[in-house]
């Protein structure tokens, strides 16, 4: 008998054991599933960890390196574009246009070389910024697939109402001519920060005989003017291609502030010589001879020429706040920031762009009227909002006074790391314009350092 107790105690303790780890391996597996929905559902599926540079967040996160010869591009049959975004009528689905979007482009190799910046620099322009030849090509073959710019208004139908508000309806007519696909298309940061000076990139929008061109100093120091960004390319590209804008179409450009804006200085900061950063304070020392009024009047020719052309401006806020972490409290105050430095200059707009793929709700476009951001947003007339894909490529969601379009970014990182997983191959697949890695630039280095 007592070894029939003993051997059932060592029994008991056993099954106690077996369950106490299998409830504690549950836990674990629990606990993990929890953190990895909780991290989507803030993030959008991808990493955004914050880095500061000169006081500004931006999207980056853990350097990363890879060896380009390592990732082999494949060229794959391309399969319809989203079998029912044009039905038999010809009719556009509204809720499935591609909003694609683009950051400065990068022209030289001072961009690769941390000595002219830092690693971490480095890092943010490889994986954000293409280069001039690589947008032309992805011009090109977005063309040849029979896509054709559109913009976010033509997807609806408007009306006023009687409290000075906007009712919105997605068009159930929409239509292009035959074998034309729509396509949204934004340039971001189109300020030309003082990060990105002396690494390569523009430094402003300028008009040359009336067009528009960007001035851009190369690494011995010399201004050149000519398509140093995607605005002037996509106008030389569109002389050629008329049919690749839909009624005048173009891109929007989403602006930030505190820098001013097209490369011109005109935030109030550099007038007061208030709150100025150290990059800030750089650039004045270094241009003695500047005359804030002439630089806002500079500013406002440009826009208006962009505006005659076709673009579109939107508020990416003044701060390049991430607007989905940021108070209410906070927003209001950079958008009254906006509103002196950025509006007197580019006029009123009604689109806004959530910065680094953020959102004002947990559920992508699904803005109720709890939603005090929202309802202070349209209540500034904002009523087109652009957030991240959060893993749905083409969406575009509608409400009753709003439209909401998630962009999928056409940077470097997206298209040439997100290769090696296949999804940028499918991305890329669907919309007919074959892989990514025919059109890279072979002035990028061999070795990729990256900013998740």
């Amino acid at each position: 008998m007592a070894g029939n107790n003993n051997n059932s105690h060592q029994e008991s303790g056993l099954r106690q054991f077996f369950i106490a780890f299998f409830i504690g391996a549950g836990a674990v597996v629990i606990g993990a599933v929890i953190f990895l929905v909780i991290r989507i559902r803030l993030t959008g599926g991808t990493r955004q960890d914050v880095v500061t540079i000169d006081s500004r967040p931006e999207a980056v996160a853990n350097i990363e390196t890879a060896d380009i010869d390592q990732v082999h591009y494949d060229e794959i049959e391309a399969v319809p574009y989203l079998e029912n975004l044009i039905d038999a009528n010809g009719n556009v689905d509204v809720t499935q246009v591609p909003h694609l979007y683009i950051y400065p482009l990068l022209n030289d190799n001072r961009g690769f070389d941390a000595s002219y910046s830092s690693e971490g620099r480095v890092a943010v322009t490889n994986s954000n910024n293409l280069t001039p030849k690589e947008f032309g090509e992805l011009l090109e073959r977005l063309y040849d697939a029979g896509f054709m710019l559109v913009r976010m208004r033509d997807l609806v139908y408007t009306e006023e109402t009687p409290d000075n508000g906007l009712r919105i309806m997605p068009r159930t007519d929409f239509s292009l001519p035959e074998g034309k696909k729509p396509l949204i298309l934004t340039e971001d940061n189109a300020n030309y920060h003082h990060t990105t000076e002396g690494i390569g990139f523009a430094s402003k929008i300028v008009l040359q005989n009336g067009s528009l061109k960007c001035l851009y100093k190369n690494a011995e120091g010399a201004e050149k003017v000519g398509n140093y960004d995607a605005v002037p390319i996509l106008e030389d590209f569109l002389k050629g291609h008329p049919d690749f804008s839909y009624n005048g179409a173009r891109m929007t450009l989403a602006l930030t502030g505190y820098n001013g804006v097209f490369g011109y200085r005109t935030d109030v900061s550099y007038q007061t010589g208030i709150g100025l950063t150290d990059l800030q304070e750089k650039w004045l020392a270094a241009n003695p001879e500047f005359d804030y009024d002439a630089e806002v009047e500079s500013a406002k020719e440009v826009a208006q020429v962009l505006l005659d052309a076709g673009y579109e401006f939107a508020n990416k806020t003044w701060g390049d706040r991430i607007v989905g972490t940021s108070k209410l409290a906070d927003l209001k105050v950079d958008l009254e920031k906006w509103k002196t430095s950025v509006e007197p200059i580019i006029g009123k707009t009604d689109i806004f762009v959530f910065s680094h793929d953020s959102d004002i709700s947990d559920t992508p476009g699904d803005y109720q009227s709890n939603n005090d951001k929202y309802n202070y947003f349209t209540s500034e007339g904002y009523h087109y909002f652009c957030t991240g894909s959060r893993g749905v490529f083409a969406k575009e969601y509608y409400g009753i006074d709003y439209m909401c379009s998630a962009r999928y970014g056409l940077t470097p990182y997206n298209l040439i790391i997100y290769n090696q997983d296949g999804n940028t191959a499918g991305i890329f697949n669907a919309l007919g314009i074959g892989n990514f890695g025919p059109m890279l630039d072979s002035r990028r280095p061999e070795g990729y350092m990256y900013a998740s």
